[in-house]
């Protein structure tokens, strides 16, 4: 018997047209992934580690049945449907969509391909804002305390 879990996904994008490629992951993450239940506002941000355009990044709470691996194969799935294009250089660059796993129930899983809590959510404030704003009262997995935000 398959589990419902909850998991929040942050979704960013800086190239075309942001709002439009924000629906669109979340149109797709709906019926491909599971009920959204929650969307955070969007929250526009500087590009972090690159010079390029500024972002749209919001979180959505999302209640799914996907075991953590497809949970992940999913999310790729819809980052390569919606145009993005994986590049072989090291680094952050421009993006059309990109979904990020930040957590799942209170798992902590550290896998070759997949690791949750995300390690770099904490020092995020573009996914820490929208997060806290859905996810008032969850206590992140591994840190034992709710989101602060100094």
């Amino acid at each position: 018997m398959k589990t419902q879990q909850t998991t929040y996904l942050s979704i960013g994008t800086n190239k075309g047209n942001r709002l439009e490629n924000l629906q669109n992951a979340i149109d797709l993450i709906a019926s491909k992934i599971g009920v959204v239940q929650q969307i955070a506002s969007v929250y526009e941000t500087p590009s972090l580690g690159f010079d390029g355009a500024d972002f749209y990044n919001t979180c959505i709470k999302v209640s799914t049945y996907l075991s953590p691996q497809n949970l992940i194969k999913k999310a790729l799935a819809i980052e390569s449907e919606l145009g993005r294009l994986k590049k072989n250089t090291s680094g952050y660059v421009d993006r059309i969509i990109d979904i990020d796993i930040l957590l799942l129930d209170d798992k902590i899983i550290l896998s070759e391909d997949l690791i949750i809590p995300h390690p770099r959510m904490l020092a995020r404030k573009f996914v820490l804002v929208p997060l806290i704003e859905i996810a008032k009262n969850t206590i992140h997995p591994k840190e034992k305390n709710l989101y602060i935000i100094a």
